[in-house]
């Protein structure tokens, strides 16, 4: 029997990982350990039934009874270190592995026990969740669907309003960003997603990149649209960003949306199993500065390309590898965004985001939605 073991703590509605070993949400901290080809989870009586039929684990063990084997000590203890001290014990456990984000004091309560503790370095802790499987793929394709039923929503809302001066007017009533990510989100919730930070913004507000917009809705100027639900049932993401302008757009901004779009394409068309990523975020930057858009200070702020071309998307929103300057290899089945993007304060934001699968000879879209800029 082996005497060394893989250990994570924590909820795995907060912890990728772990969740993608259980294949179970569980709101509260628990206790997972693998050894010798087998997987244990340790939980409250509260999930005991629940885990025992759903979870995807060789054995779920109850949180109460091993706290009944403390005893004594029970009350002065530290907490579910003590719970892994009994598990490694009954096994024979000495050493194990953690992730990187593994809570600090158990590690130090473990380690003051005499066991080995080794943070790993590989993220994800897992690293075959960097090449999704087909039914992976499927459930982000899912919640993709989703996310382009929740655009079509805010697209429409935009289209169909009156243009006022420099405002948009829905229904008699003024068109504003918390307006339009209400309909988003509700819409998301309908469908069994969840939905955190939404972004449409504006004007001004659109040439920050994270910027989740607020207030009135900016005729004339581009309008940034990212929406990345988690689909409640699967767990998996969906990632979009499209940029449309309501009323009639400076032709600054037309060359700036243009010039994106051709990056964008160019990305798409360079990404393939066996490509580095740094050659695809550099044609971007290189696509950028034939068009004429420089990035750099500009006016005492950053402005133009001022992010990565991509990331990696699955269980979390934000997974390896990104698309930039860095020399990881892309390989088949990794599922990344495809996001390019320019930020001029006097002219606005515009970034366009797709999803795609990699395959040997190219890539694969997730996204069906339209790219029109003026609606």
């Amino acid at each position: 029997m082996s005497t060394k073991a893989t250990l994570i703590i924590g909820t795995s509605e907060q912890n990728a990982d772990l969740y993608y070993r259980t294949g179970f949400f569980v709101p509260d901290p628990c206790v997972y350990i693998e050894h010798d080809g087998a997987k244990i989870m340790v939980l409250s009586d509260l999930e005991l039934g629940r885990a025992r039929e759903l979870a995807v684990v060789d054995s779920v063990l109850s949180l109460t009874e091993l706290r009944g084997r403390l005893g004594a000590k029970r009350g002065v203890t530290d907490g579910l270190a003590d719970i892994v001290d009994l598990v490694f014990k009954d096994r024979g456990i000495k050493c194990a592995a953690v992730p990187g984000d593994f809570p600090i004091k158990y590690a130090d309560s473990l380690r003051k026990r005499g066991y080995r503790i080794s943070v790993s370095k590989d993220e994800p802790f897992f690293s075959e969740r960097i090449r999704k499987k087909p039914e992976e793929v499927k459930y982000i394709a899912e919640t993709q669907r989703k996310t382009e039923r929740a655009m079509a929503r805010a697209v429409e809302m935009i289209r169909s309003s009156g243009v006022r001066g420099k405002r948009l007017y829905l229904g008699g009533k003024l068109l504003t960003s918390e307006r339009i990510k209400g309909e988003i989100n509700a819409m998301l919730a309908s469908l069994g997603c969840s939905s955190a930070h939404t972004i449409v913004a504006s004007g001004v507000q659109g040439s920050m990149p994270h910027h989740s917009g607020e207030g009135p809705i900016v005729a004339h100027t581009p309008v940034v649209i990212d929406i990345f639900p988690r689909s409640q049932s699967t767990g998996y993401y969906g990632d979009m960003t499209r940029t449309v302008v309501k009323g009639e757009p400076s032709p600054q901004a037309v060359k700036m949306y243009k010039a994106v779009l051709k990056a964008q394409r160019t990305a798409l068309g360079l990404i393939k199993a066996g490509v580095e990523v740094n050659r695809v975020h550099d044609a971007v930057v290189e696509s950028f500065a034939e068009a004429g858009f420089v990035t750099g200070l500009l006016d005492g702020k950053q402005q133009g390309f001022l992010h990565s071309t991509g990331h990696g998307l699955g269980l979390e929103i934000h997974e390896p590898p990104r698309i930039a300057s860095t020399n990881t290899t892309l390989q088949e089945g990794m599922v990344v965004t495809v996001e390019p993007g320019l930020y001029y304060e006097k002219i606005g934001g515009v970034r366009i985001e797709d999803v795609v699968v990699v395959v040997a000879g190219g890539c694969r879209n997730l996204n069906r939605f339209s790219k029109k800029f003026r609606v």
